[in-house]
């Protein structure tokens, strides 16, 4: 019994190993997917800082803290909630007065308290109007993005393989053969780049009203590598 298994093996081998022989070598390509398109933002984050100086600490912190009430309360006027608002940063420093060959000289307090809103675009101008308006003397910058930019770099990668596969299939029509098989795939990373206007970018209005802050774009893209066999 157990030399008629054996045999039966030995044949099924012999007979299996021409197929496997046979076979035609497949063809293998990478190609590379890109993508990058430009999406209309639809918030804006707004910093700006509240800077105080006095010779007393007390006077300084005193002074910043009516400042940002006023800025909150003109907020508020706006529609804007405290949840839309957060404290990037509160700092207090010495101001020393430097003098050659003299130690330096204590001469007061700077207290500085930088905070972010974050806000439809539609609303840009006229918060920073009123938030300068409230006493806050610097805006640092304005940030326009999208609210759901996972969503954003997720359509990026769809549209980067789709690239990617359009240009396998050129591959093999030009040698005469179809794509058969994608074995691999590496993501070399989804960009996504929002526009970013600094404060020197931003220009008051002479006349008082609120300044006129375009959006622009915010540009997202991505890159694939694509490991495919052809047949």
């Amino acid at each position: 019994m157990l030399k008629k298994i054996i045999l039966l093996i030995a044949m099924s081998v012999l007979i299996a190993v021409p197929v496997f022989a046979n076979e035609a070598p497949k063809t293998v390509i990478q190609v590379t997917g890109n993508s990058q398109k430009e999406v209309t933002p639809d918030v804006a984050r707004i910093t700006f800082s509240i800077n105080s100086v006095n010779a007393k600490l007390e006077k300084a912190k005193n002074d910043n803290t009516q400042i940002a009430n006023q800025v909150f309360a003109n907020l508020k006027e706006q529609g804007i909630t405290q949840e839309q608002i957060k404290t990037n940063t509160y700092q207090v420093d010495p101001v020393y007065n430097y003098e050659k060959e003299k130690l330096p000289k204590l001469e007061g307090y700077r207290v500085t308290n930088t905070l972010e809103i974050r806000t439809s675009i539609d609303n840009v101008g006229v918060l920073v109007n009123e938030i300068t308006n409230a006493g806050a003397n610097e805006i640092n910058s304005i940030r326009f993005e999208t609210a759901n930019e996972a969503d954003s770099k997720n359509e990026a990668l769809k549209d980067a393989i789709g690239d990617a596969l359009k240009k396998a299939d050129v591959i093999a029509a030009a040698l005469n053969k179809r794509v058969a098989n994608v074995t691999l795939v590496n993501e070399s990373g989804a960009f996504y780049h929002p526009i970013m206007m600094e404060s020197r970018m931003l220009k008051a209005s002479a006349d008082g009203a609120a300044p006129n802050i375009p959006a622009g774009k915010v540009t997202v893209g991505a890159t694939v590598q694509v490991t495919i066999e052809l047949e």
